[in-house]
């Protein structure tokens, strides 16, 4: 009897330890699948073409933005909704599983309409602030209390933005227009941002960052760097007298095309009419094609390539599209 009591005792044990190993097993093989995918939890984060410090800029990314984990480590390797690759520090950024990530998307949100901001502790223009905020950031919509929307980060962090500086996500995408007109206005409040390499907010621009960062806030998503963004949309030569160019085009420079080597786009504007283009360069301002205007510029005149119409291809099965309709944001 006793001895069938031991060996009911033994069958018991090894199956709890067969059973707690198989689960243990199972979790060890699942975590590193679990967390694919991350959000962007500070207002701007550095995204460098490798993962080091020392490593250059190759973009940023923005306050809610999601993005996909490709390596994970200390320096995270990422994929951005543009398709663009770059490694990150995991402390700026929130690791989702697929399914948190679309829970995330799919709950109230707000956009950041005005250029900074901050998220306060209180509802209080005086309170401490929790963090800040650029043009095109995104957070949760908690709440609303007097002249403040209650707001949470991505890692669960909560603080109060000022209703006159963010729009909940519905209502933003239902007042966003993409005419040129309203483009061009967007990319006017920009005006004197100083000039960075690899960055693409209110704080600094590089051009191709400035042009992507314009279109952003009008909820469209365009390749990141200037020889990508060259690549989509309407190809235009450029009549002579800049006839055939209308505004809202993008315009592109760089090394023109010789017998021995393609072209090489390594700059890119914003065209608004009149032979006038705004474009980060030293800090964003308008320049002119026409040597009769005080804008003139001669050594952007010399290298300019081509064109491109953007605006008609938005959502038209190409690489230009809404937030609305990127697989990151769904």
């Amino acid at each position: 009897m006793k001895h069938d009591v031991f060996l009911i005792r033994k069958a018991r044990f090894f199956l709890a330890l067969s059973t707690f190993l198989a689960i243990n097993l199972t979790l060890h093989a699942q975590k590193p699948e679990a967390y694919k995918w991350a959000v962007v939890n500070v207002s701007v984060c550095n995204m460098r073409v490798a993962g080091d410090y020392d490593a250059g800029m190759e973009t940023q990314g923005w306050l809610g933005e999601p993005v996909r984990i490709l390596k994970d480590s200390m320096w995270i390797q990422v994929q951005t909704p543009d398709g663009d690759r770059a490694w990150v520090l995991g402390n700026s950024l929130r690791k989702m599983t697929r399914e948190q990530l679309t829970r995330w998307n799919r709950s109230p949100q707000v956009v950041i309409t005005t250029q900074y901001g901050f998220v306060r502790e209180r509802p209080d223009s005086r309170s401490l602030p929790v963090g800040d905020l650029v043009r095109n950031n995104r957070l949760l919509l908690k709440g609303r209390k007097g002249l403040y929307y209650k707001v949470e980060y991505p890692d669960g962090r909560q603080g109060y933005v000022l209703r006159t500086d963010a729009m909940p996500l519905h209502r933003w995408r239902q007042s966003v227009k993409r005419d040129a007109r309203s483009l061009i206005a967007t990319a006017m409040q920009y005006n004197g941002i100083p000039y960075m390499w690899g960055a693409n907010s209110t704080k600094g621009c590089d051009c191709s960052g400035f042009v992507s960062n314009v279109l952003l806030a009008h909820d469209i998503i365009l390749p990141r760097n200037a020889r990508q963004q060259a690549l989509v949309g309407q190809h235009l030569g450029i009549a002579a007298d800049f006839g055939n160019l209308i505004p809202g085009d993008l315009v592109f420079f760089g090394r023109k095309a010789t017998d021995g080597q393609p072209a090489r786009v390594s700059h890119v504007g914003l065209y608004i009419g009149n032979r006038k283009f705004i474009h980060s360069l030293g800090r964003v301002h308008v320049s002119s094609f026409n040597p009769a205007d005080k804008e003139y510029d001669e050594y952007n005149l010399n290298r300019l390539l081509w064109a491109t119409r953007v605006l008609p291809a938005v959502n038209n099965g190409g690489d230009i599209m809404t937030t609305e309709n990127n697989d990151y944001f769904k």
